[in-house]
C-alpha cells in the first residue's frame, strides 16, 4: 500500500484544488479500514481543518500522506472504542448528548443571527446619541420594584436621600451597559435627578449620585466601532425577545415541589 500512495495523493492532491464545494459526491474513497471506508468529501474537510489551523501547511503529497495516516488512527481508535462497548458508556451518552445540543442551539442562534442582520441596522441619530454618552461616569443608588406604585414610592424615598435598601453602583461607564438594559436611560439623567425605568418584569428606581466627564476621542475615530457595538446589541435584544415570544406560546410547567427537592 504505502508503494501506491504517491499515485493515489498526487490524484487526491488535484482532486482537493478542482473539486469545488457545489460539486455533487459521488461516493469517491481515499482509504477503507477494516470495511469502514474514509470518504473523498470527508477528508477533504479534514484536509482544510488543518490547514485552517495552520496557515503554513503545504499540500504536498507527504504532507497529504500524514493526513491521511491521522485519519485512519482515528478510525482505528474509534472501532476499537465501538468493541469495548464505551459507545453505550453513560457518561459516553451525556457528553454526546450535550455536545449535540450546544451545536444545534449554536447552529439556530447563528441562523437567527444571519436574519436579523439582514433588517436591523443603526441609525446616525442612534450613533450620535451613544457618541454623547461616551465619557460620561455615573455613580448610582438603585432599588428594584415589583410594582409601579412601590417604584414611584421608591422613587420618593431615593429622591430625599433614604438610602438604606438602596443598592450602590458605580462608576459605571455607557460601555458597561447593554442596550436593553433599563439603566442605559440613566446615562440621560442630571447628577441628582432620580427616575424610574420599566424592566422586563420589575422596575428600576435609579438616581444619580455623581455625574463626572471625561475627554472622549474624535467622533470619526470610535464611529465605526459605535455602530458595530450597537449592531451586535440589536442583535442580543432581538433574541431575547424572540425567547421571550417562544415562552409565551409554549406550554410550560414547573413543578414547584419538586423544585424544592434539589440541593
Amino acid at each position: 500500500m504505502k508503494k501506491i500512495f504517491p499515485i493515489i495523493l498526487m490524484a487526491l492532491s488535484i482532486a482537493l484544488v478542482s473539486c469545488g464545494p457545489g460539486e455533487k459526491d459521488k461516493g469517491e474513497t481515499v482509504a477503507n479500514v477494516n470495511g469502514s471506508p474514509i470518504a473523498l468529501k470527508e477528508f477533504q474537510k479534514e484536509v482544510s481543518i488543518a490547514a485552517k489551523r495552520d496557515p503554513n501547511l503545504k499540500l504536498t503529497p507527504e504532507a497529504l500522506e500524514h493526513q491521511l495516516h491521522t485519519v485512519i488512527d482515528k478510525k482505528l481508535m474509534i472501532q476499537e472504542a465501538l468493541k469495548k462497548g464505551l459507545s453505550q458508556d453513560e457518561k459516553f451518552l451525556d457528553t454526546i448528548k450535550e455536545f449535540w445540543e450546544q451545536t444545534l442551539i449554536r447552529e439556530l442562534v447563528n441562523s437567527k443571527s444571519k436574519e436579523w442582520s439582514e433588517r436591523l441596522f443603526v441609525t446616525e441619530e442612534e450613533v450620535q446619541a451613544r457618541y454623547k454618552r461616551i465619557g460620561t461616569r455615573l455613580t448610582l443608588r438603585l432599588l428594584d420594584a415589583e410594582d409601579k406604585e412601590k417604584a414611584e414610592e421608591a422613587k420618593v424615598a431615593l429622591a430625599k436621600g433614604s438610602f438604606d435598601r438602596a443598592e450602590a453602583v458605580g462608576p459605571l461607564l455607557i460601555e458597561d451597559v447593554r442596550l436593553a438594559d433599563p439603566l442605559y436611560a440613566a446615562f440621560d439623567l442630571s447628577e441628582g435627578e432620580t427616575a424610574v425605568f420599566p424592566g422586563r418584569d420589575d422596575f428600576l428606581v435609579v438616581r444619580v449620585i455623581k455625574k463626572e466627564q471625561m475627554p472622549v476621542p474624535p467622533l470619526a475615530t470610535v464611529y465605526a466601532d459605535i455602530k458595530e457595538s450597537l449592531l451586535e446589541q440589536k442583535k442580543e435584544k432581538a433574541l431575547e425577545d424572540w425567547l421571550e415570544e417562544l415562552k409565551a406560546s409554549a406550554e410550560i410547567e414547573i413543578t414547584k415541589e419538586n423544585l424544592k427537592k434539589v440541593k
